[in-house]
C-alpha cells in the first residue's frame, strides 16, 4: 500500500533522516521503534503531509503520492491521525467528536458510522459523553474512533498510548490492534517501547540516528537482532565485555561457550546476555558474589558481581541463594548474543 524510498531530512545542517526504504502492505500494521531522536515521529509526519518531503519519493498503492515539490496536503491523503495528546473538541460530545470528519456522508448514515466505531473501540452509549468527563484511556479510545470514521486509507500513529498509565495502556494496545483488524485499515504506529511494539506490530522497523537499521517480523527481530542496539531494545538484558577464547567467549563471570568465533584469541567483543537465560548456583570460593535478591511479583531478581561487572538474572522460582554468597553461573546459549567489534 505504502512505499518510502531513500527518503532524506535535515533540521539545519542535522540529517534527521538518511535514506529511509520503508513499506506496509495492505492490512499490515507497522511500528516504528526508536529511542527519542531517532528521527521516527519526523518521518511519520512527513508521510502524513505534516512536514515538508526534502529528498526521496513516497508512492502509495501503487502510485506517487509526493516527492519534492510536488505534495498534496495533508487533508487530501485520507490517512488517519492518532496523537499522544488527543485534542479531542471539548465543546463537542463524544459523538460530535467522533462525527467530525463525516460531513460528506448523510445525517442518518454519519450518525451509524458513529454508533458502529464506538461499538469498534469499546464505547457504545457514550455518544452523548463529553470528553471531560471520560478518562484518559476512554479520550484516546474517542480519538481513534474519530480518526477510523472517515474509513482512512491508512492509519498513522504516533505514541498512542505515551500519556497513560502502564496497566491500561496494555489494555489499549489490544483494543488499537482489535480496532485495526477489523476496520482492515495498514497503519504505522511510532512507539519507543519494546514490549509495545511487540504485542501491536506484525513487522517492526528499529530506528537509530536517523536510520532504519532492522526490519522484520517480532520474531525475528527479538532472536536476531543485527547488532548490540537492537538487541538492547528487547527484553531485559545484560551487557558485558568479553574476549574471544578457543571455542567460547572469556567474561569476568566465565567462560560463555560459542559454536563460531570468526577472530583471532583475545579479540575483544559485547556479550549481550538475556536475564532470563542466566542459571545461579552456589559455588563457595568462587569469584563471582551475589550482590542482592529481590522479589518482583511474577520473578525474582539476582544481581552478582564480579571484577566490577554487575549481571542480572531472572528466576520464576524462589533462589536458593543469599546476598554474599560465592556462585557459578550458566548460560543458555538461545540468551546469549555475540557481537564481534571488528563487524560492526
Amino acid at each position: 500500500m505504502l512505499e518510502v524510498k531513500d527518503l532524506c531530512h535535515q533540521f539545519g545542517l542535522v540529517d534527521v533522516l538518511k535514506g529511509i526504504n520503508l513499506t506496509v502492505e495492505p492490512g499490515e500494521i507497522v511500528c516504528l521503534l526508536g529511542a527519542s531522536g531517532s528521527g521516527k515521529s519526523t518521518l511519520l509526519r512527513i508521510i502524513a503531509g505534516l512536514e515538508p518531503l526534502q529528498s526521496g519519493a513516497i508512492s502509495f498503492a501503487g502510485k506517487p503520492l509526493a516527492q519534492p515539490g510536488a505534495e498534496p496536503p495533508a487533508d487530501t491523503r485520507q490517512f488517519g491521525m492518532v496523537f499522544q495528546d488527543h485534542v479531542l473538541f471539548p465543546h463537542m460530545s463524544v459523538g460530535e467528536n467522533v462525527n467530525f470528519g463525516l460531513t460528506h456522508l448523510p445525517p442518518e448514515q454519519a450518525r451509524q458510522r458513529v454508533r458502529d466505531q464506538l461499538a469498534l473501540v469499546g464505547l457504545d452509549g457514550f455518544a452523548e459523553r463529553y470528553p471531560h468527563t471520560l478518562s484518559g484511556g476512554q479520550q484516546q479510545r474517542i480519538a481513534l474512533a474519530r480518526a477510523l470514521a472517515p474509513q482512512p486509507l491508512l492509519m498513522l500513529l504516533d505514541e498512542p498510548f505515551a500519556s497513560v498509565d502502564s496497566t491500561l495502556r496494555r489494555q489499549l494496545r489490544e483494543d488499537t490492534r482489535r480496532a485495526l483488524r477489523r476496520a482492515n485499515v495498514p497503519a504505522i504506529v511510532v512507539t519507543h517501547d519494546a514490549q509495545e511494539a511487540m504485542e501491536l506490530a506484525d513487522r517492526i522497523a528499529v530506528m537509530g540516528e536517523g536510520q532504519i537499521v532492522q526490519t522484520g517480523v517480532p520474531q525475528q527481530v527479538w532472536q536476531q537482532p543485527v547488532n548490540r542496539f537492537v538487541a538492547e531494545l528487547f527484553g531485559d538484558t545484560n551487557a558485558i565485555t568479553g574476549e574471544a577464547a578457543g571455542n567460547g567467549i572469556a567474561t569476568a563471570f566465565g567462560v560463555i561457550p560459542h559454536p563460531q568465533i570468526p577472530v583471532a584469541a583475545g579479540s575483544v567483543c559485547d556479550v549481550i546476555v538475556r536475564r532470563r537465560g542466566i542459571s545461579v548456583e552456589a559455588l563457595p570460593g568462587a569469584d563471582v558474589k551475589v550482590e542482592d535478591v529481590r522479589f518482583l511479583g511474577e520473578r525474582y531478581l539476582i544481581v552478582v558481581r564480579s571484577n566490577g561487572q554487575i549481571l542480572r538474572a531472572d528466576t520464576p522460582t524462589r533462589p536458593k541463594v543469599r546476598t554474599g554468597d560465592a556462585v557459578r553461573l550458566d548460560f543458555d546459549s538461545a540468551d546469549v548474543l555475540v557481537y564481534f567489534r571488528e563487524f560492526d
